[in-house]
């Protein structure tokens, strides 16, 4: 096309400027370079993702050519590809709609050709950085010489140790992308010129065609089994799946948006909010169903007096005149790592002493500990005995007893992959359609991914997780205080109050006390129970966003007679308090009042067991290496709120052992040497640091027990030796002689 100036002599238009070529390139491909983005961001930043780069890393050390780690860089190099022709297309069609007259400039026409090639390693490049990243911190052996535990020497080994299998794998995957880039300038060069006839089929074959269904097989196969599958593909491979999948859709978009002129990304985007913000598309109800009868709940009172009278070893502790020892165990939340370490050291200490499970009361957990009190729980019903006292196990206990050993077994599994299969694709799903199904929403996966991990443990009764909440120790809740399961006090947060409340086998709403009750019940007088089964229960507890979504029910309100339905709304007991200790208080309290006002009862000794990951959030400030950097005031309501978070939960902590009315035996890890992920999928490494604060009685040295702000070695190593002295003391507890 030609302009023709007033004096009638034609003359050809000056070609577009390069500013202007090297935007029009970039708006081109402004889809698959976002997508590009994201998955560089997924693949690096989350602490849950660079867990997982540890955990393929640790299996690579184990078994060169183990299927996960090959599966993932399959899955990424088959991304490359995908965003590589999917990238290809949208620059063919740009080109297709530019006008030849003025022509684009260079730049830009070499942008929509060495685009695509650079957007196609933005996957394995990702990955690289990411494993790069995931090298946990060396330490030089020298700092943690002296009074140090040569257990903490053994965890800095192995992490020294596997650094060079952190670059390996980083190189792997840099080699990879560089064999891309260059595969794919060969491929265009020789076989398929950018604009050529034939790369035109081949993006139609592959857009339109193999990439779709290979797409579909792919989903149709997880479809079939929404647990073990995503275990056996991965977390990496799944998401990689789902950023191909909307590689095409967005190609597809663009094309027919193309044909048809109007934008059919831009209106899926406006009937996901309308879809969203009425609320057509919530499928987050939580599993339950209406008794057939009202499931009648023992008052805290009551299930005292009927524990502390079918205490088969009580008269052992008369004998002696001591009081019998009683605990309330305080699980701290933080996924699957929170979940490990209550269960584990929990059943530590049943291996050594058979008697501690009938001396532990109730459990408050939060989040991941609340899996691990139902796991513990589940383990006691089982196999733990109401007995006659029994002496604790002396001398070195290094090996693991059954209790340990069912717990790593049970929770050692994946949880995370079937939450991001759920999340990705079948509560992605549900998005875009305006009536809910309650087995799309992710809560649920994960809630069957948690009944998967009993079905490891070989040769048991029954599984609990899968079970009845209510009915876990018999046909009835007050069943539990008869024998040696622990109650559980599994706190939740109430979305429409705000408030903390308790899920139990036990009406918490009960206070002996004048005044209102103090703790709340999840089922008030005006919300009957309802049964549901242990793994939803769970779910309840842990339901921590983005990974999880809010669970709700809606009863009829009994008060106003009307027939009308109520809602009400649960996440993660932690946007309160992530300790559980406000809780275990509250319940240690009424105890104590229980017992004070009713002489004829026998003496009990009060303990709380404190099971967390300490973070000594201000002494931390002081010991980490000191910064100068600026925080974006865009970014810093996000970090602020996360600290608050931690520092509620140490607060907590830290005001129940100033209190002279309890006494507080303190376990768990040190979370600041070796920092876990919050997630739902756990190393071997990380599981061996957890492992170093399980608690040898035998070790216990009271003066190294002291914290020590040396540096974050020695502090871990006073953590490991509290642990040992912790459990030296549930060992003299439990000796009644």
């Amino acid at each position: 096309m030609v302009d023709v100036p007033q004096s009638g002599v034609p003359s050809a238009r000056p070609a577009r400027g390069w500013i202007d070529g090297v935007l029009g390139g970039i708006f081109a491909l402004r889809v698959p370079f976002v997508m590009g983005v994201i998955t560089v961001a997924a693949l690096t930043v989350p602490d849950q993702v660079r867990e997982i780069h540890r955990i393929l890393t640790q299996e690579r050390t184990v078994l060169f050519f183990n299927w996960h780690w090959v599966f993932c860089l399959l899955a990424l190099v088959a991304l490359s590809l995908v965003l590589w022709q999917t990238s290809r297309q949208h620059a063919e069609e740009f080109l297709d709609d530019m006008p030849d007259d003025p022509p684009m400039h260079a730049a830009g026409r070499g942008l929509l050709v060495w685009g695509p090639r650079v957007l196609a390693t933005l996957p394995l490049l990702g990955a690289a950085l990411g494993i790069w990243l995931s090298r946990t911190t060396t330490v030089d052996l020298s700092e943690i010489e002296g009074d140090i535990p040569d257990a903490l020497k053994g965890i800095v080994k192995l992490q020294n140790s596997l650094a060079a299998e952190f670059t390996l794998g980083a190189v792997v995957c840099l080699g990879l992308a560089v064999v891309v880039f260059f595969a794919a300038a060969m491929f265009e060069r020789n076989l398929a010129p950018v604009g050529s006839r034939r790369a035109r089929r081949v993006a139609v074959v592959n857009n339109w065609a193999l990439f779709p269904l290979l797409i579909l097989a792919s989903i149709g196969l997880l479809i079939y089994n929404p647990v073990k599958l995503p275990q056996e593909l991965g977390s990496i491979p799944i998401f990689a799946l789902w950023m191909a999948n909307l590689a095409v859709l967005f190609a597809l978009f663009w094309r027919y948006s193309r044909i048809i002129g109007f934008p059919i990304l831009a209106a899926l985007i406006v009937v996901l909010v309308i879809f969203e913000v009425t609320g057509s598309t919530d499928n987050h109800r939580f599993r339950h169903a209406v008794p057939a009868k009202e499931i009648e709940r023992p008052s805290i009172e009551e299930s005292f007096r009927t524990w502390i009278a079918s205490r088969a070893d009580l008269e052992a502790y008369r004998s002696a005149g001591k009081p019998y020892p009683l605990y309330i165990v305080a699980a701290e939340g933080g996924g699957l790592y929170a979940a490990y370490q209550t269960a584990k050291l929990l059943g530590r200490m049943q291996d050594l002493c058979d008697n501690f499970a009938q001396h532990v009361f109730v459990v408050s957990s939060v989040s991941g500990g609340s899996l691990g009190s139902a796991v513990f729980s589940g383990l006691a019903q089982e196999s733990a005995k109401n007995g006659a006292a029994a002496p604790c196990k002396t001398g070195p206990q290094s090996a693991h007893g059954p209790f340990e050993r069912a717990a790593e077994t049970v929770l050692s599994r994946d949880l995370l992959s079937p939450v991001i299969w759920a999340t990705l694709f079948p509560d992605f799903l549900q998005r875009f359609i305006p009536y809910p199904f309650p087995k799309l929403d992710r809560g649920y996966t994960l809630e069957l991914a948690f009944e998967d991990t009993w079905t490891y443990l070989k040769g048991t009764k029954k599984n609990y997780l899968q079970g009845s909440f209510f009915g876990m120790c018999g046909s009835a809740p007050a069943d539990c205080a008869k024998g040696a399961t622990p109650a559980l006090a599994l706190n939740l947060t109430n979305i429409e109050t705000g408030m903390q409340m308790v899920l139990s086998q036990m009406e918490v709403n009960t206070w002996p006390f004048d005044g209102p009750p103090r703790l709340l019940d999840m089922f008030s007088s005006n919300a009957l129970p309802v049964e549901l089964p242990l793994s939803t229960a769970v779910g309840l507890s842990a339901r921590f966003p983005w990974i999880s979504p809010q669970g709700w029910y809606s009863f009829v309100n009994d008060a106003t007679g009307s027939g009308a339905k109520r809602r009400m709304s649960f996440v993660d007991g932690g946007y309160v308090d992530n300790s559980g200790v406000a809780t275990a208080t509250k319940l240690a309290r009424v105890l104590t009042y229980i017992t004070s006002k009713d002489t004829t009862l026998p003496a009990v000794d009060i303990k709380l067991i404190t099971i967390s990951a300490a973070w000594i959030p201000f002494e931390r400030f002081w010991m980490d290496p000191p910064k100068d950097q600026p925080l974006s005031e865009y970014v810093s309501p996000f970090v602020a709120a996360l600290a608050a978070w931690q520092g509620r939960g140490f607060t907590a902590q830290s005001d129940l052992s100033n209190d002279q009315a309890f006494k507080v035996i303190d376990m768990g890890v040190y979370y600041n040497f070796m920092p876990l992920p919050v997630g739902w999928h756990l190393s071997s490494l990380s599981r061996t640091y957890v492992d170093l604060f399980r608690g040898d009685p035998d070790k216990c040295d009271q003066g190294r027990a002291r914290p020590s702000l040396n540096s974050h070695a020695a502090m871990a190593a006073s953590y490991i030796y509290r642990a040992n002295c912790a459990a030296a003391e549930v060992v003299k507890d439990l000796t009644p002689k």
